[in-house]
């Protein structure tokens, strides 16, 4: 395998450089509690994760809810209580830094293409990984398709002058997946997020690898 030739790695941002889905399930069950709803353990906020904060709540809404009139209201909610407790347990995954300080000293270029809203990516961005340079930061924006769409990664790449052949993208859902082989870039499936290997090979995942610094294997 031809591996030199990458270079710029997109990452998912939720499950991939950031364990979020504490913060995210408080923040949903918060609401949820305030209004009388059965509440969800983690293990189901990790299914529900991967594509947007709507669609999360959606998920975790019981069906009658979900499908009816309150919806708006119960998503402002969630998206209020997630902006004021978004960095109570969030954390770096173990050896991401390590991971963005190699990339960035072999002059590897980073990008982020997540489908959190867009609103939130600034401040996040700023709390957990200002260290680092990222040349294109992409959440979830108004009137543009979201992953697995794969128009986000191509602006990206079009952004930053480059092929997307000379990508590498690494996430943790078979969302990430999809959208790296959409976009004919390299998909690499993050285990340590949220879904595991059997999701991530089944959507196409190229490799899977178990700690961020694995990634360094394809630029040999």
């Amino acid at each position: 395998m031809t591996t030199n030739h990458y270079k710029a790695v997109i990452f998912d941002l939720d499950g991939t450089l950031l364990d979020t889905v504490q913060d995210i399930a408080n923040s949903m069950n918060n609401v949820l509690e305030r209004h009388g709803f059965p509440l969800h353990d983690i293990a189901s906020y990790r299914r529900f994760i991967g594509n947007g904060i709507s669609k999360l709540v959606y998920r975790a809404l019981p069906s009658e809810i979900s499908e009816g009139v309150h919806y708006n209201k119960i998503l402002a909610e969630v998206i209020d209580e997630y902006s004021r407790n978004f960095d109570v347990y969030t954390r770096l995954y173990d050896g991401i830094g390590e991971l963005l300080s190699e990339l960035t000293q072999r002059g590897i270029s980073l990008a982020i293409l997540s489908n959190k809203d867009d609103s939130f990516m600034s401040e996040v961005v700023a709390t957990y990984l200002s260290q680092w340079k990222f040349e294109v930061v992409f959440g979830a924006r108004a009137n543009t398709p979201a992953k697995p769409d794969p128009y986000s990664a191509l602006e990206i790449a079009e952004i930053m002058g480059l092929q997307p052949t000379e990508f590498l993208f690494l996430g943790d859902t078979s969302v990430d997946m999809l959208t790296a082989n959409s976009a004919g870039m390299y998909a690499v499936g993050a285990a340590w997020g949220f879904r595991g290997r059997e999701e991530l090979y089944a959507n196409g995942a190229r490799l899977v690898i178990d700690c961020p610094v694995d990634l360094l294997q394809l630029l040999q």
